[in-house]
């Protein structure tokens, strides 16, 4: 078990997500900083109304991907060994796709956002707020550039594009605090744009472009992209728990919610960090045709994830209590849905990495059916949680 161990920690796998996960812990943990912050400043009340806008618009950010995200970091793993010839196509053809998209969906939020301000926030006069969410939703339109930098499995470059977006995003919100909710959406929306900045010019470097070689990009788009885009939705569910919530719930419950959910999502980073790499190398795997490789791949990932359980269910026992005191005793309410919600993360962290290797099979039903039950406990428990709680 000794040797077993060692040799995970040694492999590529735990070398690549190591590189991610620093990046992806170091930015997260200033973005957690940054939420923390915000929460003190804001209070429940506020906080709840910035995260119903935040996690609306970054649900409907996945909605405008259109399953093409995923589709150039899968087609370039698979590609970029025998058939270079044709990323360029693929390339051109989804971005033209995807500006179009973001078009449309950016009008419509300008026609309804009153109706959204109503129904969300349940206020007209918070309808201003609408505009910097728009923003917050066609800036990720530049996490395109990073989906072809994965897709090349160029790791640091992903870790850093991860790091400038998160961090961008938290240190611009928190600077725009004292001007009020509206300036702190628009200094948050600019994470994706600035955190792509070197993906473009590796993009441009490359010349990608321009090396075009026409093939049925169709069939791909159809047979992987749009079944991508369905799950895609499922997958951002979880983005539209808050929302969903705060048409049941006050924003203050929603406030406290948002709090806890900070925690929830943390958890996630090292399945996340797994994911990240075992996806593209999945994805060459199979198009190699060398299955067992890739179970065994799946097996080292699980290994290695299990270390963080254990200590993610320690700390939750012996330590919830005197972190929340610590952090924020303003949100002390919460702590029953800290501690579910973290422990949910921990469980759900195993199917993130499981769903991650069907999804560089191609295995898009399997991948969708795990998805969508994850993301309804999530919501079940969630509104259970704060019906009980009466916060």
């Amino acid at each position: 078990m000794k040797k077993q161990l060692l040799s995970i920690l040694k492999s590529d796998l735990a070398r690549s997500s190591s590189i991610i996960f620093a990046s992806i812990f170091s930015s997260n943990l200033i973005l957690f900083l940054a939420n923390i912050y915000i929460s003190k400043i804001f209070g429940p009340e506020n906080f709840g109304i910035f995260k119903t806008i935040l996690y609306f618009f970054s649900f409907f950010a996945i909605m405008t991907d259109v399953g093409i995200n995923f589709t150039l970091t899968k087609y370039i793993a698979e590609f970029r060994n025998r058939k270079k010839e044709k990323i360029g196509y693929m390339v051109k053809w989804f971005l033209k796709i995807k500006f179009l998209v973001y078009i449309i969906l950016v009008i419509l939020f300008l026609i309804f956002r009153n109706e959204i301000a109503i129904l969300f926030l349940k206020d007209v006069s918070l309808s201003y707020l609408i505009i910097p969410g728009i923003l917050l939703t066609f800036f990720t339109f530049f996490m395109t550039f990073q989906a072809i930098v994965l897709g090349f499995q160029k790791f640091k470059f992903y870790a850093g594009s991860q790091f400038l977006n998160l961090v961008t995003s938290s240190i611009l919100g928190v600077l725009m605090l004292p001007f009020g909710i509206f300036y702190v959406i628009l200094g948050w929306s600019l994470g994706p744009l600035v955190g792509n900045i070197f993906n473009i010019k590796f993009f441009w470097k490359k010349k990608i472009i321009k090396k075009i070689k026409e093939f049925d990009i169709k069939a791909i788009f159809l047979k992987f992209s749009i079944p991508m885009f369905l799950t895609n939705i499922i997958f951002g569910l979880s983005n539209l728990i808050i929302p969903l919530l705060s048409l049941f719930f006050s924003v203050i419950s929603v406030g406290y919610f948002s709090f806890a959910f900070i925690f929830y999502n943390a958890v996630l980073l090292i399945p996340t960090s797994l994911s990240i790499v075992l996806f593209p190398k999945v994805s060459e795997l199979n198009g190699l045709k060398r299955h067992s490789d890739a179970k065994n791949l799946l097996k080292k990932a699980f290994i290695f994830y299990s270390l963080t359980v254990l200590a993610g269910f320690i700390f939750l026992v012996f330590f919830s209590q005197p972190f929340i005191t610590f952090i924020s005793k303003e949100y002390l309410p919460s702590l029953p849905i800290f501690m579910i919600l973290t422990f949910l993360g921990l469980i759900f962290g195993y199917n993130i990495i499981y769903t991650n290797y069907l999804k560089g099979l191609g295995k898009i039903k399997e991948f969708a059916l795990l998805i969508l039950i994850q993301n309804i406990l999530l919501f079940v428990v969630s509104f259970i949680l704060l019906e009980l709680l009466k916060l």
